[in-house]
């Protein structure tokens, strides 16, 4: 009986066991699975930094995901960041399957204070938040490389000037870094005109060891009021590429730097001033004859040419040269040409002057008053005049004027006279104008006349006189051999209707059609050198015969038949 219990119990205690390592396994394969959720972890290089200097963030996934599951918006408040790096794989060591998947950025602080990288979410699993502290500089050894190699000058070669002057302002920009979408904003300032004058200027140097680009940019700044006025430096912007070796990412930093802002001076003009107002600090007046004599022929042209140089000034401002000619002879202006040499702006006009009349003519001089800003007084540029000693021409001399004279005539007073002296003096011109005309209705009658008889038909001449350049059978043989099959047609067409009852008509015409069909045919191919040979040795014969009918034909006597 005791066995019996004893046996039983043993059994139950077998049987509950056995249950008891089935619920274990289970609840062990449970905790397994849920231990192998993937996991997910943030760290990073430094938590302690500089205002951009730059750290590396690493972000890693025990399993294979998608590599834009990352998503890093979340530091935009607050860090500047590249574009990530990213590494994924699967490795087999001793049975066991191991997959990861990795993010490496460059990041950078914007700012001084405590901060904080939020956690990341990806897929299920989620990142520890990481604090940050951010300094000035993190360290004196790192002062100087946080610092960016870049540097921008700026100069004016005067802060002293008369409204309307102009002045030169130099910018230079020393870059020893790598930058994107860099840009140059031209100074400012209220009552003062900015143009940038040439272009940029480039040169490499190297600086203790460091290759820097060196850019220089020249502006031209002119007063439109007077006072102190408040010059902005022109500001330098862009994107600083920043990264470290083994980050495998890259990280554009927005950067900005301004030249030192300058007072500019601005005096009024003086209210003793007389004349157009041209302050500068030099201005030449210059001119040249062409031919350079003191006597020429009526009708002769000579030319002037006037230069006018001012420093520092713009192109508006320079003057209208107005002078004014005696009727005695006639003035005609080229367009003005504008330009710049070093620091003068330049203005040449040409002038083409050709005496009217005989005697002595004065051409006029020219004067200019402007204000030296060097010396603050008022002066006068001034170039002579020129008195020519005009002999009698000869009235053909109208002849040789350039084009651009006969082109414009400015002077109405000249009009009136040409008009007077036709009055006077008539010529052989009245003389003239009859003979034509009388010509002229002579032939209107002749033509009459002849317009009445009975037309003559020499049209066909015409038509045999132009084919007798190319004979049909020497078209037919010249568009065989250019493989134009349209002209060789039209030339058979033609030698069929002057020859309709030829001996070798049939023969011909088998020729043709067969190049016709090797043409046009829906199996079109090539005409061979022997269909060109089989059409060419008929054309041939057919020259032959037709010219000795031609001879026949062309006499009007009866043939002379020997009996």
């Amino acid at each position: 009986m005791i066995s019996n219990n004893m046996f039983s119990f043993q059994r139950t205690n077998t049987v509950g066991n056995h249950w008891l390592k089935i619920l274990l396994l289970g609840w062990l394969l449970t905790f397994s699975v849920s231990s192998y959720a993937a996991q997910a972890v943030a760290t990073v290089s430094k938590n302690i930094v500089g205002v951009n200097e730059v750290f590396q963030l690493t972000i890693s996934v025990d399993d294979n995901v998608n590599t834009n599951a990352l998503d890093l918006s979340v530091l935009d408040d607050d860090f500047n960041y590249g574009s990530p790096s990213v590494s994924s794989g699967t490795s087999f060591v001793n049975g066991v399957v191991t997959r990861q998947t990795e993010w490496k950025i460059a990041v950078a602080a914007k700012e001084i204070g405590e901060f904080t990288i939020p956690s990341f979410r990806i897929g299920a699993s989620k990142t520890d938040p990481i604090t940050m502290t951010v300094m000035k500089s993190a360290n004196k050894s790192t002062t100087s490389a946080s610092k960016p190699e870049i540097r921008i000058d700026a100069e004016s070669n005067k802060d002293q000037l008369y409204v309307g002057e102009s002045i030169r302002y130099t910018v230079r920009i020393r870059i020893g870094e790598q930058m994107s979408q860099a840009a140059l904003q031209a100074p400012s300032g209220d009552g003062l005109n900015v143009k940038q004058l040439g272009e940029d200027r480039q040169v490499e140097t190297v600086l203790n060891g460091r290759r820097y680009l060196i850019i220089t940019r020249d502006y031209q700044i002119t007063a439109n009021k007077s006072g102190d006025i408040l010059l902005r430096g022109a500001k330098f912007t862009g994107n600083l590429i920043k990264g470290n070796r083994g980050f495998g990412s890259t990280l554009q930093i927005p950067f900005e730097q301004q030249a030192d802002d300058m007072t500019l001076s601005v005096q009024a003009k003086p209210a003793d001033y007389k004349g157009l107002w041209l302050p500068t600090e030099a201005l030449e007046l210059g001119q040249q004859w062409q031919p350079d004599v003191n006597e020429i022929k009526v009708g002769e042209p000579i030319s002037r040419t006037i230069t006018l140089r001012i420093k520092n000034a713009e192109q508006s401002t320079l003057p209208n040269l107005n002078l004014q000619y005696p009727n005695s002879v006639r003035v005609y202006d080229e367009s003005p040409v504008y330009g710049s040499d070093d620091d003068f702006t330049f203005m040449t006009i040409k002038q083409v002057i050709i005496p009217r009349q005989s005697g002595e003519i004065t051409l006029p001089e020219l004067s200019i008053n402007w204000w030296n800003t060097e010396t603050s007084k008022q002066e006068t540029s001034k170039i002579d005049g020129l008195t020519l000693s005009v002999l009698p021409g000869d009235p053909t001399s109208q002849a040789f004027l350039p084009p651009q004279a006969l082109q414009s005539d400015n002077a109405e007073p000249e009009v009136t006279n040409v008009q007077t002296e036709i009055v006077k003096d008539s010529g052989w011109w009245p003389w003239l104008s009859l003979c034509l005309a009388i010509l002229w209705l002579v032939t209107l009658v002749l033509w009459l006349l002849e317009k009445r008889k009975p037309k003559q038909r020499l049209q066909p001449s015409n038509k045999v006189t132009m084919q007798q350049q190319l004979t049909p059978i020497e078209g037919m043989i010249d568009a065989l051999g250019k493989n134009q099959p349209v002209q060789l047609q039209s030339y058979y067409q033609q030698w069929l209707k002057q020859h309709p009852n030829h001996p070798l008509t049939q023969e011909l015409d088998e020729a043709i059609q067969h190049v016709m069909q090797c043409h046009y045919s829906k199996n079109k191919h090539q005409v061979s050198n022997k269909d060109k040979q089989n059409a060419l040795a008929v054309m041939q014969r057919l020259n032959k015969t037709t010219v000795t009918g031609v001879n026949v034909k062309s006499s009007a006597l009866e043939p002379i038949t020997p009996k």
